[in-house]
């Protein structure tokens, strides 16, 4: 009897179970969760309320798990839906739903949570207000279905996910933003009526306040790789680990020993004769992960830029292996820090420690960073110093100024350069909008050993204003028109000009899911003093420059999507060169997926850089083609192929000297030159649980610069087939990566 009535005692108590993410909202916690139902239009930016068939509403949960989230839309019945299945970060329009959260609630850094309705999912962070990077790949849950009439989503985003100032507080303060989209419809719903396409997005989200529970993490992600390379016949393994911890909500440690280099993930083909280095993104998890609070988002130049570590080495002999590298980030109430440190094995690999620091209050955050690099092949060490700020006095204004040296010994040669910038957003009520930018670099500022920056020793002045129309006639095949006008000026301290351009665009989106984009510009004469390495400047002409592109997605089950895009510029001595493609996209169902996109370009006075002040123009023609294949033939199974080859065939026009300051014509031996570009990949992809895959991919590719004798002319069509032979590279991969939460 007493045991019966211990029992009965037990089971009167409130217990708080946990929610099964399965987009099934039938536990009873459900009903005690924040609601939200003013979903309006932000795509179209009219800010009317969402119909009775498109009405959306969002519930919030705080648990010890982590915060439930759900979004419950209802779709109209004569309009499709599109189901198509993507890779994960996938950029192919489909129906989805966001939910982001700012969990300090400061407008510095969000993050975006998408859910498909095909159950795929996409991450991203948002930093300065408006700018998404998909590089970060979270561990979170979710799930999707249907009920009559409409679709759920559901989310459950642990404590351990971000960082979070004043974790031991059992109330925090966060910002949220729920939206739905329509692809068929070109339509989007949110909570609240804030949009990315407007300077203040983070900082107009919604701020509820909610229980907070404190959750530590200790994760471990061992990797191994094994590699056959089928031109020497030689095989090889790779073995790390990535370690996550987070002792509390306010700091997290992570360590990463010989870590992946991203095998898996293979760059895009560029050709690149300029004297400007190619950006490239970062897919290694250690160096994404939580990698906002070091970037800046400033026009002056990028301080911490991953790709530089595990590089290639400093004397050229291939890429660098990372021995180990640390990196932690946190806050101390109103004061955040980050700290990274690598090293990189031999003696031509570098060590790379950066400290940031920043300060914040209702309308100013200040931050100071640090970066010193140690590169002993080149007997060089260089530091950065950078002071940054981000400033809002009111609602529609904010400024974002940065200082930054640098210093820098080479050899017993010391340089210390400066620069400085200042971009400012005014978004008044309606719909203009302003922005402004002020950038100074001299001839001696370097952040390249641990940054990203595309020149320096130049004076660089914007304005841009922006124009929405969102409530246009219903007899109208678009719903909305963003146009842009610019003015933008750079010089040279020598005071030549490099840039003098006016520039109109407009973004248009349809009614029917079609999204269209022109620009148009006209450039004054100028100067390239780059494009000779130090050997002079190179005299551009004045002319005119247009762009146009469109795309039309996928509609619910149909089984075509393409677009299009063509662009005519100016040569540099005369004439107009253009570029123009199409790239069909072929469904057969919602599992399966093929492009083949075809472009070509032609080039009349293409100038390359030869030696010192030796310059030719040529007339190329170059036609690339670009394919990928996608298939989900189970739910943990993915194959993707991804095909890309360049060919360009040039003749040479006229050798040319810069005597100066103008382009001569002179009889150097100069020879007509085709290129040759490839690569492909083929991916099978097996997901066994949270960042956790089995990668099975194949690779080849290959590049080559023939030049050609006097007479001898393959034709474009004859180098493009040839392309397809080049195998530089031909291996095959099988890495296994799994994540134990300990």
């Amino acid at each position: 009897m007493r045991l019966a009535c211990f029992a009965f005692l037990l089971a009167c108590l409130p217990v708080q179970a946990e929610i099964r993410i399965d987009g099934v909202l039938d536990e009873a916690e459900w009903n005690s969760a924040q609601r939200f139902t003013d979903f309006v239009a932000v795509q179209p930016l009219s800010g009317q309320p969402a119909p009775e068939d498109r009405r959306a509403e969002a519930l919030l949960l705080s648990t010890p798990e982590g915060l439930v989230v759900a979004i419950r839309a209802w779709h109209p019945p004569g309009v499709p839906q599109t189901r198509t299945r993507i890779p994960r970060d996938g950029n192919t329009p489909v129906d989805r739903f966001n939910l982001m959260i700012d969990f300090d609630a400061d407008g510095r850094q969000g993050y975006d949570f998408t859910i498909t309705a095909a159950g795929d999912v996409m991450d991203e962070v948002i930093r300065n207000e408006n700018q998404f990077n998909k590089d970060w790949d979270g561990a979170w849950e979710h799930a999707v279905a249907d009920f009559e009439g409409g679709t759920v989503a559901e989310w459950r985003i642990p404590w351990s996910i971000a960082p979070m100032r004043g974790s031991s507080a059992p109330r925090r303060t966060i910002a949220v933003h729920f939206d739905r989209v329509i692809v068929a419809s070109n339509q989007r719903f949110a909570f609240p009526g804030a949009s990315f396409m407007r300077p203040r997005f983070l900082s107009d989200f919604h701020k509820v306040e909610i229980d907070q529970y404190r959750q530590r993490e200790l994760a471990i992600t061992p990797y191994g790789v094994l590699r056959h390379n089928r031109i020497s016949g030689e095989s090889d393994t790779e073995q790390g680990f990535d370690l996550f911890w987070k002792p509390s909500g306010d700091h997290q440690f992570a360590l990463t020993v010989n870590p992946d280099f991203g095998q898996v993930e293979s760059d895009q083909l560029v050709v690149n004769f300029s004297a400007v280095e190619t950006f490239f993104t970062d897919r290694r998890p250690f160096f994404t992960e939580n990698q906002g609070y070091f970037d800046l988002g400033h026009p002056l130049g990028t301080l911490f830029y991953t790709r530089r570590v595990g590089g290639p080495l400093d004397d050229r002999s291939g890429a660098a292996s990372i021995n180990a590298a640390v990196k932690a980030n946190g806050s101390f109430g109103q004061f955040g820090y980050g700290l990274f440190i690598a090293d990189e094995d031999g003696q031509a690999g570098r060590e790379a420690h950066l400290l940031r620091s920043t300060w914040d209050a209702d309308s100013l955050r200040l931050g100071l960073t640090r970066s010193e690099v140690e590169r002993p092949f080149l007997a060089r060490t260089a530091a950065v110093t950078s002071v940054d700020a981000v400033w809002q006095p009111d609602p529609t204004w904010r400024i974002r100024p940065l200082l930054s040296e640098s210093r820098s010994e080479t050899a017993g040669i010391e340089r210390r350069g400066r620069g400085a910038g200042l971009v400012a957003d005014w978004d008044p009520e309606g719909p203009w909008r302003q922005e402004y930018f002020a950038l100074y670099a001299d001839d001696e500022l370097e952040l390249n050993d641990l940054g990203f920056q595309p020149r320096n020793d130049y004076r660089y002045f914007e304005w841009e204003t922006g124009y929405r129309q969102d409530s246009l006639p219903e007899d109208s095949a678009w719903r909305s028109h963003a146009w842009e006008g610019e003015i933008a000026h750079r010089e040279n301290l020598a005071g030549e000009r490099l840039q003098q351009s006016f520039a109109l665009s407009r973004r248009s989106s349809g009614r029917t899911g079609v999204e269209r984009n022109w620009y148009l510009s006209f450039r004054r004469s100028s100067v390239d003093d780059l494009l000779t390495r130090g050997h002079g400047s190179v005299p551009q002409r004045a002319g005119w420059q247009f762009f146009m592109e469109s795309q039309y997605p996928r509609r619910g089950e149909g089984r075509f999507a393409w677009s299009w895009e063509f662009e005519m510029f100016p040569g540099v001595a005369d004439g107009h060169g253009w570029y123009g493609g199409v790239q069909p996209r072929w469904h057969l169902g919602d599992r399966f997926d093929v492009d083949l996109g075809l472009y070509a370009v032609h080039r009349p006075d293409w100038l390359i850089w030869q030696q010192d002040d030796q310059l030719a123009s040529f007339r190329a023609n170059q036609v690339e083609l670009y394919s990928n294949l996608n298939w989900f033939p189970t739910e943990r199974q993915e194959l993707r192929i991804k095909l890309q080859a360049i060919a360009i065939d040039a003749e040479l026009r006229q050798a040319r000297q810069l005597v100066r300051g103008r382009l001569v014509d002179n009889d150097a031996a100069v020879e007509d030159f085709t290129l040759r570009n490839f690569g492909v990949q083929v991916r099978w992809r097996y997901k066994l649980g949270t960042l956790s895959d089995i990668y099975a991919v194949y690779g080849r590719g290959g590049f080559a610069l023939d030049e050609l004798e006097a007479g001898q002319n393959r034709g474009l069509s004859g180098v493009f087939g040839d392309t397809f032979s080049l195998r530089d590279e031909d291996q095959l991969l099988l890495k296994i990566a799994y994540r134990f939460s300990l």
